[in-house]
């Protein structure tokens, strides 16, 4: 399978198909240049294709977009390791392309707390969205927690983001304990998808490209 039978494209920019690809990877997440090599590309980021673009070839296409100001890098904390991400204007490319719906985007998370309790966090632009894959995902096993301990704060200040490199006027957060962390095993994809009205991933956005 290639990109172009899997995810469409507005053909607005001047960006070539592998760079797009390499748009794809970064727009949720900064990644380590080994993430985006073509061997690892596919399995890495979860997505049943990769680019045509050999190790020189892609480092040189890297540093390229390095210095048109499309992509950044910063140096982890922890080992000092280069992180490549999309500028704000790399991200504003990668809209025009991808014309993603951000009122059906979210993110899911959990984190353990101090008292080693698991706390669920969903985000989004649109409370509608949150709502929405919370009731779904107790229906399928996905997490499980008790709708009554649900929390949800609506965040308007300072620029909320939930996209690292795009602000948002309004983001809707959610929290709640969860019960135990759940078996992948358990989850019942088919119900999932066939109650999903939101996208969390380049797969699940598919469905809501908006045309």
């Amino acid at each position: 399978m290639n990109a172009g039978s899997f995810l469409k494209r507005t053909k607005e920019t001047n960006l070539s198909e592998d760079e797009l690809l390499i748009l794809d990877a970064l727009f949720d997440a900064r990644d380590r240049f080994e993430s985006l090599m073509q061997e690892n590309y596919a399995s890495w980021h979860n997505l049943p294709y990769s680019h045509s673009l050999e190790t020189k070839v892609l480092r040189d296409l890297i540093d390229r977009l390095f210095e048109n100001g499309i992509l950044s890098s910063h140096a982890s904390d922890l080992d000092g390791r280069k992180f490549y991400g999309l500028t704000e204007a790399g991200g504003k490319l990668w809209e025009v392309e991808r014309a993603p719906n951000w009122e059906r985007y979210c993110t899911d998370y959990s984190t353990e707390d101090e008292t080693g309790l698991w706390i669920l966090s969903v985000e989004s632009p649109a409370a509608a969205t949150v709502q929405a894959f919370v009731d779904c995902a107790t229906h399928c096993r996905l997490y499980g927690f008790k709708q009554d301990e649900v929390k949800t704060t609506t965040l308007t200040e300072e620029k909320p983001s939930i996209v690292y490199w795009k602000a948002f006027s309004t983001v809707y957060s959610l929290s709640v304990p969860m019960n135990a962390l759940m078996d992948a095993n358990q989850v019942d994809w088919q119900e999932y998808e066939s109650r999903r009205s939101w996208w969390r991933t380049l797969t699940e956005l598919v469905k809501y490209q908006i045309s």
